[in-house]
């Protein structure tokens, strides 16, 4: 007796070895990375104004095998310090590339004073993987090409990276992270909101004073009815 097959819909295989998930799972990090960095940029120049400027630092790898996973965030505490010291505000964005050889490089977006400049941070001995340099972002326009770049990297390797927002500025930030036609529809029923944590599907908002914890699959079933519970 032939035995019947099952439909296609329902054969189990591993994504691991999938090339086709594995090209979409790159393209959902180079997306949210997008969506990040753009709000991010929008949101700080309307918070710091005339007052700040962005600048660039770029942090570059004498040898492709000198990457570690820890290196950026040493360089950021070290950099923070140097902020401290001053008396800035310190807010950055970190964003991991790959160069044509190979090598993993950081570009590092931060907001300094204006009349003030960064030192080179190979100079000052907080990198000594390799060669620094640093610019003034003169267009955002720069920025995009960022956006735009992927690539195989190694295993660990974070995409970006962001600090500096204090918890007001955190959940305005994480708005720009729901979908707009969320954004709109939460606008819609309850105004002004802020987004206190996101993970996975579970969003804690904060609506006039009150916690509340929506649960996003129920909202994409049915637009108009979702479950929410007070904390």
């Amino acid at each position: 007796m032939r035995r019947r097959q099952p439909y296609p819909s329902l054969v189990k295989y591993n994504t691991k070895w999938d090339g086709r998930s594995v090209m979409m799972s790159a393209l959902k990090r180079v997306r949210r990375l997008r969506n990040r960095l753009w709000s991010w940029v929008i949101m700080m120049s309307q918070i710091l104004g005339s007052c700040y400027y962005l600048a660039c630092v770029t942090l570059t790898y004498a040898s492709p095998s000198d990457w570690a996973p820890q290196d950026v965030s040493a360089f950021v505490r070290r950099l923070r310090a140097y902020f401290k010291r001053r008396k800035w505000r310190f807010v950055y964005f970190w964003v991991a590339e790959l160069q044509q050889r190979g090598a993993v490089h950081y570009h590092l977006l931060v907001w300094v004073p204006r009349g003030h400049k960064l030192p080179f941070a190979d100079v000052r001995g907080w990198w000594q993987k390799g060669m620094t340099h640093v610019m003034a972002i003169r267009s955002y326009g720069y920025i995009a090409k960022y956006l735009q770049k992927s690539g195989d990297f190694p295993k660990g390797l974070r995409l970006f990276g962001w600090g500096g927002l204090d918890w007001f500025e955190r959940g305005c930030y994480r708005v720009f992270w729901l979908p707009k036609g969320l954004r709109e529809f939460f606008r819609a029923y309850w105004g002004v909101f802020l987004v206190l944590s996101m993970r996975g599907r579970r969003v804690s908002l904060l609506v006039r004073g009150r916690r509340i914890e929506v649960w996003l699959p129920l909202m994409f079933v049915q637009r108009k009815l979702f479950l929410q519970r007070e904390v």
